[in-house]
């Protein structure tokens, strides 16, 4: 555009150039015929550039690394489209906190025209495609109109799972713990000296006339341990990528062998039964802001196992 206008400037300055030096009918009608020609090609565009618009479609979820791209449409509702149309394309993860990435198209006069724009998928978290700004030229090339441009789209990338070194051990054998049982009879149990209130017929009395004290059998039952996953928030974005990954691991390990537990990130905590649960979390965090403070439970229960989710040494 920027040559046109040069262009269009020599043959204006000529043109003016000539008619004071001749003074002339045919200098003063290509002078004339010049200084009108913009304006002439600008309302002869008109019509074209205000019925063309562009948009943008496609976004939806998909994990980390999965092919994705969104398309960008233009139409034009006149017979005769815009000779020259530019879009700026802005593409950019909400998660991450990197600077915007900037996309630079330029369509020649059609109608109707569709271009695929490749999202960026390396990098978990919510990616944002707008269309910044979508200019038309008219068919002298010396002006560009703003023209219409629909809504953005959002692609949400989601964790892939990574394996935590060490990788925890959730069976039934290491997440149970024995405690005293209020009532009833259990073939567990543990002896310990009589205490009042004790029912009688919890005394073990051959070791009590052994010992010559009472002591009684206490009912034990088994029960699961609290699982708390807790995990720091880092300001760098590939620490936080590696702890939700292995987070998505160890939330598949935990609900496939049938275990619900408590997950500390950030000041956030989230008790999880289900993946519904996770899937709320996760869609919370790459939404937000990519930076949260580290918040770990301090005070925790014996009968807890607590597994501190941190980054991969390759990712710190």
């Amino acid at each position: 555009m920027a040559g046109r206008r040069v262009i269009y400037g020599a043959l204006l300055l000529g043109a003016a150039v000539l008619h004071f030096a001749y003074g002339q009918y045919i200098s003063r009608f290509v002078l004339l015929f010049l200084l009108f020609l913009p304006v002439l090609s600008l309302l002869a565009s008109l019509p074209s550039i205000l019925s063309t618009s562009v948009g943008l479609t496609g976004g939806g979820s998909l994990v980390r690394l999965s092919p994705s791209r969104a398309k960008l449409s233009v139409k034009c509702g006149f017979f005769l489209p815009p000779p020259l149309i530019r879009v700026n394309i802005e593409q950019f993860n909400v998660f991450s906190g990197e600077e915007p990435k900037l996309i630079k198209l330029t369509i020649a006069g059609k109608n109707s025209f569709e271009e695929d724009i490749p999202v960026d998928t390396s990098r978990l978290g919510s990616v944002r495609i707008n269309v910044k700004k979508a200019r038309a030229c008219d068919h002298l090339g010396l002006f560009a109109l703003p023209i219409g441009k629909g809504r953005g789209v959002s692609t949400v990338v989601l964790p892939a799972e990574e394996k935590p070194f060490p990788d925890p051990d959730f069976t039934e054998a290491s997440a149970q713990v024995l405690r005293p049982k209020p009532m009833g009879f259990s073939e567990e149990h543990e002896l310990r000296p009589y205490r009042e209130g004790d029912a009688i017929n919890l005394i073990h009395w051959k070791l009590s006339v052994k010992l010559d004290e009472p002591i009684v059998r206490e009912p034990q039952e088994l029960v699961r341990k609290k699982i708390v996953l807790a995990a720091d928030s880092y300001d760098g974005y590939p620490g936080r990528q590696s702890v939700i990954e292995q987070l998505k691991y160890l939330n598949n390990k935990l609900l496939a062998e049938g275990f619900s537990y408590t997950l500390h990130y950030g000041r956030q905590t989230v008790l999880v039964s289900s993946d519904y649960e996770f899937e709320s979390f996760i869609l919370t965090v790459i939404n937000g802001s990519p930076r949260v403070e580290r918040t770990l439970p301090v005070e925790l229960a014996n009968d807890t196992i607590v597994y501190r989710v941190i980054p991969r040494k390759e990712v710190r």
